[in-house]
């Protein structure tokens, strides 16, 4: 089991791939300032400002800035493969 805290600033037009998480990881988003772009496999989310969205990330999966201002977000990425032995 693993658990992450991130935050991340992203400039205009910057973009991270990931090839993908263990089967059943999951991230949730919370956008502070601008907004996120979230591609996982052929579905793409917006996140604006103030709002928050979660996506499993067992696939393929990208964030980008594809605005003309500054990014930031929190991510919690969650790998939680005994989920039943932390409750």
């Amino acid at each position: 089991n693993m658990i992450e805290l991130w935050r991340w600033e992203m400039q205009p037009g910057e973009r991270f791939e990931s090839p993908g998480h263990p089967q059943g990881t999951f991230e949730l988003f919370h956008v502070e300032h601008g907004r996120l772009t979230m591609t996982v496999g052929d579905a793409e989310l917006a996140v604006s400002a103030g709002s928050s969205a979660a996506a499993k990330t067992d696939a393929p999966h990208c964030y980008a800035n594809n605005d003309a201002t500054k990014l930031r977000f929190t991510m919690v990425v969650a790998e939680l493969h005994q989920l039943a032995t932390l409750l």
